[in-house]
């Protein structure tokens, strides 16, 4: 007996998209962070950010009288960054179709399709958060790479014109920048520093395992866990310390020989509210001959004021 398509659609849809959207937001440091800002958008071809930066002019003290002039360039404008598509196909063959009739086998088939799609979005979506945009000729999310830097443009601002939208970027070396030397808690200090102002901290700290490892030699034991997120890190598995009262994460699709120190007030994950692992209907493949169903994410990560973004370079560490 044939399988019944439309009953598979909406099983994929009640059953198997909840479930994959979950896992995958557990399934990674970052992703977890990102959860938490993650906010839709209707539609368009561009995300647009208002930015924040720099402080405006005319706040000052007066008396009585006073004449009182205003500031009318407010130092905030836009970012705007395009909206990039993952998808992720589920396709069902003449042959499996035909091997799978019975109703468990075919539950089976599609709950195993369904984790290899769950564990390919996992490591696409992941590695991307944490490039620069311009792979796939230029069709992959915006990530780190190009939000996290001084050089270049990014949200269709240039920096070379624009210093104020620059990120900070510290070398680890006491001496020479483009060197990799032994991790020092001096210079994070310094990048967590120059990062804040008063409460407003990084307060994610994410890098490689191996360059995780560096960090936790020079703290082992000497370091406990207990903001709420580190805790649910944690929680979750993930290889998790502090530093400065914030969670310090191993990340395995993070880039060695850097930590990246964010702040989840100036970042969303943006995602298209109708696009936002969005089960397409089974239909027929137009090039095999099998019935294919596709799950489609339409995102960026976008940040407004990219001056409270850092990351620590040159770090040696010895490949796990």
């Amino acid at each position: 007996m044939a399988l019944n398509y439309d009953a598979l659609t909406a099983l994929t849809e009640k059953k198997y998209i909840p479930k994959l959207v979950d896992n995958f937001y557990k399934s990674n440091p970052f992703l977890v962070y990102l959860k938490q800002r993650q906010q839709s958008f209707p539609g368009g071809f561009k995300v647009v950010e208002p930015l924040i930066y720099g402080n405006i002019g005319g706040v000052k003290s007066y008396s009585l009288y006073d004449t009182i002039s205003y500031d009318t360039n407010i130092p905030v404008s836009a970012a705007e960054f395009e909206t990039k598509n993952i998808v992720a196909p589920i396709i069902i063959s003449k042959d499996e179709e035909l091997r799978n009739s019975g109703e468990t086998q075919v539950l089976s088939m599609l709950k195993a399709k369904i984790q290899i799609v769950e564990e390919t979005l996992k490591s696409s979506v992941t590695t991307q958060l944490y490039a620069d945009g311009t792979g796939n000729g230029g069709k992959d999310i915006t990530g780190l790479a190009a939000a996290i830097a001084n050089t270049g443009t990014y949200g269709g601002i240039d920096r070379s014109t624009n210093s104020w939208w620059n990120a900070i970027i510290l070398s680890n070396h006491a001496t020479t920048p483009g060197t990799a030397a032994t991790l020092s808690l001096d210079k994070m200090v310094r990048l967590f520093l120059t990062l804040s102002d008063g409460n407003d901290q990084p307060d994610l700290i994410l890098c490689g395992q191996a360059t995780w490892l560096e960090y936790y030699k020079l703290v082992e034991a000497k370091v406990q866990i207990n903001t709420t997120m580190g805790k649910k890190l944690a929680d979750y598995g993930f290889q998790t310390l502090e530093f400065m009262g914030k969670p310090i994460v191993a990340d395995p699709n993070c880039p060695e020989g850097i930590i990246y120190f964010l702040n989840s007030k100036y970042m969303k994950f943006r995602v298209h509210k109708d696009a936002n692992f969005k089960a397409t209907p089974f239909r027929t493949d137009d090039t095999r001959i099998a019935k294919k169903q596709e799950i489609l994410l339409t995102c960026n990560l976008t940040f407004n004021n990219c001056r409270r973004l850092g990351k620590l370079v040159d770090i040696s560490y010895t490949a796990l």
